[in-house]
């Protein structure tokens, strides 16, 4: 039975090569029968489905193949991708934490989870996530594309121009990459438009007088310069209000109920070691994302603090 099981694996990795998928499909469902518990015909099976573009069918059978490899980190991947595609991101985002947590050095994992998280208006930790990825994979184009999608949204013209012009670096002429900066330029070029409409004239009289003395520290701001700074003030005050409101969301939503757990658990049964284990491995995953959050905030505050005491006359 092994043999035949095999055989027709081989025969369904044949056929998705040559893109006849559903004969892949055929045999793969074929081969499951034979050996419903080995995790191969179902992550093929699961692949066959994506590719055409069956993802019901890919979402069960990868959801299977997690039931039968839990500590493996690809098929969690892969759900949450396939998760993404149908918009459903809140699950997206559930399955690629538990991905993190089996494997926090893969890339695609925190590029899929920038995705969830920008769709779910997480903004910042979106930021964090498609970070980690570059920090992981500075060669990715499109997570450079995505995070200077995602600086557009926070006004960050200057960054996000800076990861566009890294991914045409990456891959020079990557179309996305060059609408995207020749967009943020315009809308850099508007908003400088927007914010001094005119041109300042040098102060002659001044110039001209004999009195040459030190020009004094403070000087009164221009109505366009105060518009200016109201305007960079409210968005890092908006930025940080958002920061901190989805800290408190992401502690309610995910540290609670850890903790909870492992009080429970240690009540319920302190041997249960294995238990307790996943307990704090949960834990420390909401920990981790919880201190990137505040630390992406106080970086926010800490800006919004000196561009105040640069306003002080």
């Amino acid at each position: 039975m092994a043999g035949e099981y095999d055989a027709l694996c081989a025969k369904a990795r044949k056929a998705v090569k040559a893109r006849k998928l559903l004969d892949a499909i055929d045999l793969y469902e074929e081969a499951i029968e034979i050996d419903p518990d080995d995790y191969a015909g179902h992550e093929g099976l699961a692949t066959a489905c994506y590719l055409a573009q069956d993802y019901q069918g890919a979402l069960k059978h990868f959801t299977r193949v997690t039931e039968l490899k839990p500590r493996e980190a690809k098929a969690y991947i892969n759900l949450g991708a396939l998760y993404n595609i149908q918009h459903e991101y809140k699950q997206a985002a559930e399955v690629l934490r538990k991905a993190v947590q089996r494997d926090g050095r893969n890339p695609d994992v925190y590029y899929n989870l920038g995705i969830a998280q920008k769709n779910l208006k997480q903004i910042s930790m979106a930021v964090s996530a498609y970070r980690e990825c570059i920090r992981l994979d500075p060669e990715m184009v499109d997570a450079h594309v995505n995070l200077a999608n995602v600086y557009i949204e926070q006004n960050n013209h200057r960054k996000a121009a800076e990861h566009f012009e890294l991914a045409l670096k990456a891959k020079p002429g990557f179309p996305r990459a060059k609408r995207g900066l020749e967009h943020v330029r315009q809308l850099m070029e508007k908003n400088k438009r927007e914010a001094s409409p005119f041109g300042r004239l040098v102060d002659v009289e001044k110039l001209e007088t004999k009195d040459h003395q030190a020009a004094p520290v403070s000087r009164t701001l221009s109505e366009d310069e105060r518009f200016e700074d109201r305007q960079i003030v409210q968005l890092a005050t908006a930025e940080a209000g958002n920061l901190a409101s989805n800290l408190c969301s992401h502690l309610r939503e995910h540290l609670e109920p850890a903790i909870l757990n492992i009080s429970r658990m240690m009540a319920q049964d302190p041997d249960n070691r294995r238990g307790l284990h996943a307990a704090f491995s949960e834990y420390h995953e909401a920990m981790r994302f919880a201190i990137q959050i505040f630390d992406s905030w106080q970086t926010e505050h800490n800006r919004l603090k000196s561009h105040e005491a640069e306003m002080k006359p």
